[in-house]
């Protein structure tokens, strides 16, 4: 049986993190390397689409998501004069 490395994250956004979680609960060595000093709330929300929630379903983390959502209800466009250019619903609502 060969030696188990470690494997090498580099960046500790939504995707490097979700792929050390998933590495490390399947027993395989991760270590995560980020350039921000640390890390911290920044003011921004993040759209996350079907596959990708369930990415994070089979981690087990859809009850933390849940905690911390806000469900997108539809997606709406407007021009730069503030008029209704267009408008769908998104996620759960549209089915």
């Amino acid at each position: 049986m060969a030696a188990s490395s470690e494997v090498m994250v580099i960046g500790a956004g939504i995707g490097g993190l979700t792929l050390a979680l998933a590495l490390a609960q399947r027993g395989i060595p991760v270590q995560v390397y980020e350039a921000a000093p640390e890390l911290k709330p920044v003011g921004v929300g993040l759209n996350l689409l079907p596959h990708a929630v369930a990415e994070l379903a089979a981690l087990d983390l859809l009850e933390a998501l849940a905690e911390r959502a806000v469900i997108t209800r539809e997606a709406v466009f407007f021009n730069r004069c503030g008029q209704l250019i267009y408008r769908e619903p998104a996620g759960q609502h549209a089915g």
